[in-house]
């Protein structure tokens, strides 16, 4: 397991996808393993999540296939499994930006 995580992150990971995958209504199941990956399955789509090695800048690797994505976050990391997952998710794109202040 890496060192940089105290264990508690794996379970609460795993939860947290279990419960995103039932919220997005996609049927499909999380499998912690061992070495500290977690494996996610949802009908032919398979997705590797495991801690980025310490020079990169990611937290989060997900492997799908032959195409390698790094998450900086966890919300990170649940948009690219979405996005893996649900062929109908389409992100959506918040900029706040400042207004001029409305006069009465």
């Amino acid at each position: 397991m890496d060192p940089r995580c105290d264990g508690r992150m794996l379970p609460a990971l795993d939860a947290l996808l279990r419960l995103s995958l039932s919220g997005w209504r996609i049927a499909g199941e999380v499998r912690a393993e061992p070495d500290g990956t977690l494996l996610v399955s949802a009908g032919d789509r398979r997705l590797r999540i495991a801690r980025a090695p310490a020079p990169l800048p990611f937290r989060w690797l997900v492997e799908s296939g032959d195409k390698s994505r790094g998450a900086r976050s966890v919300a990170g990391l649940l948009r690219i499994v979405r996005a893996a997952l649900d062929e109908d998710y389409r992100p959506i794109r918040l900029r706040i930006a400042p207004l001029p202040l409305a006069s009465p």
